[in-house]
């Protein structure tokens, strides 16, 4: 079964394609509309052996798990859904990571914890379909009608007699599959599987130290490389003592790699490929290179620190939100509090460094990438290393934590390119302390808050001058507010923005942005609650001045 799935819904014009597997047994392929005008759908491949599920003649099922795995439980969590529709039990399900195939999957990424709300419907009425079709094929074989026949774990029962799925698979891949929308999904009563705790299906593999993880994965006469990129952000090589660390032990090569000028992408910097990691790692520190680090030299936390200073004295870029008149409800309110907070960059420090395994030969390249979104990652490599997207083959190996930094895939990029230039699998291995130097940050940000309160100590008005990176009236990647706590304080307010200027490259940190905005506006509620001399645990309901407006606060 192979389906194309991202934010997907199911209308009259989604439908199915079955056809035989060899050697009995079907394959089961959903397809959706385009999710682009223009696109079309894809190719039916029957015999894919990453289709989304198999039924064998023997009556083995497999289900792909179509989206990387990062210790969310998607692996186990999305092949969960089609096993209740199509009743079968979950002891008696094989499940498969899908390899990178958006033709066949749709989207294919992990990031904002939407894998359930993305593929509770349309996965459930895959599997719901596939039963529908074996009991169709039952009820021809035994010449009753459908609504007497029924199915449990695995088999279609009518009366004392019973089929196997495997039995039945090959005469309902002959049947027209029936309309997404009108099959009949289960009652949420009847559920044996979702909504059971089932163990993940490689925690078995995970404690007994199985080689499941990108950084586990290695290939027959590979060797392992190492990456020195400039300490400050953007910098590129001018020269470095090549010759000294190509004649150190175990060193197969050592390059300069230009860069494409993205900092997303394939930045400057020394390769070095050794017969084993330590080897590379060992040379890396004989390396000596000369950089020249660019204006982002210049910038610094303590700068950045000045500058949101001085723009919180200054009229803001631009108003994020208005409610009333600020001013003037400040202006007559009996005591005024104001505070300032700063949140610092932050690395995501997943428990597994960045690394990737590439193999390129004849033209084309296979990759085993622990990447949030591998999808994001493919067009990059194609265009670094100049050849198809077609003649690249993706594998997903588990990931050990991402929490927003493998949304990023540099360092596929930067694998791709070496195996490229040295002709041999090749496996990139970051250390911690790359991981650390060149992550793309959570970005940096100030609050500059401002509140008031009346004689009763009723809240009558607050701003926020919010500074964070970005240009002109634009907040960068990850950096701005799709104005959180919308509901927090029904009075007179104002959320303002001024972006500050910062060539490093940011992007989201685990809970996405509403962590930081949120906090900093609760903190401002504690002292503005002291002057009020209420209960810090009190309701904000019954500090606001208009607390009948503060329904959901």
């Amino acid at each position: 079964m192979q389906a194309v799935l991202g934010s997907v819904q199911i209308d009259r014009r989604s439908f199915l394609r079955v056809t035989a597997m060899a050697g009995g047994g079907m394959v089961l392929s959903l397809y959706l509309d385009p999710l682009l005008p223009g696109q079309a759908p894809p190719p039916a491949a029957p015999l894919s052996p990453s289709a989304f599920v198999r039924i064998a003649a023997d009556g083995t099922v497999t289900i792909m798990a179509k989206n990387p795995e990062v210790g969310q439980g998607v692996k186990t969590m999305l092949p969960m859904l089609i096993a209740e529709e199509l009743d079968v039990d979950w002891k008696d399900v094989k499940i498969e990571q899908a390899d990178v195939d958006e033709s066949k999957y749709g989207a294919q990424f992990a990031g904002g914890s939407r894998a359930t709300p993305l593929h509770w419907d349309s996965l459930r009425r895959v599997g719901a379909a596939a039963r529908q079709m074996l009991v169709a094929a039952a009820a021809q074989s035994w010449n009753v009608a459908e609504p007497e026949c029924t199915t449990s774990s695995g088999r279609v029962y009518n009366a004392k007699r019973s089929l196997g799925y495997g039995e039945l698979a090959a005469k309902a891949a002959s049947l027209t599959p029936p309309d997404l929308k009108a099959v009949r999904l289960k009652d949420p009563k009847d559920y044996k599987i979702i909504g059971q705790p089932i163990p993940g299906v490689d925690n078995h593999a995970i404690v007994t130290g199985k080689p499941i993880y990108g950084i586990d994965f290695t290939v027959p006469d590979m060797l392992w490389a190492v990456f020195e990129k400039c300490p400050v952000f953007g910098g590129k090589v001018v020269s470095a003592n090549l010759d000294t660390v190509k004649a150190l032990p175990g060193v197969r090569h050592a390059f300069v790699v230009a860069g494409d000028g993205d900092p997303m992408s394939l930045s400057s910097g020394v390769a070095i490929v050794a017969d084993n990691w330590w080897a590379a790692r060992t040379a890396r520190e004989k390396l000596e290179v000369k950089w020249n680090e660019g204006a982002t030299a210049t910038q610094s936390s303590e700068g950045f620190a000045h500058q949101a200073e001085e723009l919180s004295k200054q009229p803001p870029a631009r108003t994020l939100r208005k409610d009333g008149d600020v001013d003037t409800a400040l202006k007559v309110a009996g005591k005024v509090v104001e505070a300032s907070y700063f949140y610092p960059f932050l690395a995501h420090a997943p428990m597994e460094p960045q690394n990737c395994t590439a193999r390129y030969k004849d033209g084309k390249l296979e990759m085993w990438a622990p990447s949030q979104t591998p999808q994001r990652g493919l067009p990059m490599v194609s265009k670094a290393l100049g050849i198809p997207a077609s003649d690249i083959t993706i594998h997903l190996p588990r990931l050990g934590g991402g929490f927003g930094r493998r949304l990023n895939d540099d360092y596929m990029v930067e694998a791709a390119w070496i195996a490229k230039v040295v002709g041999v699998p090749v496996k990139l291995l970051w250390t911690r302390e790359d991981d650390m130097r060149h992550d793309f940050y959570r970005p940096a940000g100030f609050h500059f808050l401002k509140g008031g309160v009346d004689a009763s100590g009723k809240l009558v008005a607050w701003r926020n001058h919010f500074v964070t990176f970005g240009e002109g009236e634009h907040f960068a990647p990850a950096a701005g507010c799709r104005w959180v706590c919308r509901r927090a304080l029904c009075v007179p307010r104002a959320a303002t923005g001024s972006p500050l200027s910062c060539s490093r490259s940011s992007t989201n940190w685990r809970t996405l942005p509403a962590r930081t905005r949120c906090n900093s506006v609760w903190l401002f509620s504690k002292p503005r609650r002291c002057l009020s001399r209420r209960e810090t645990r009190e309701p904000l309901q019954q500090i606001c001045s208009t607390p009948s407006a503060c329904t959901g606060c």
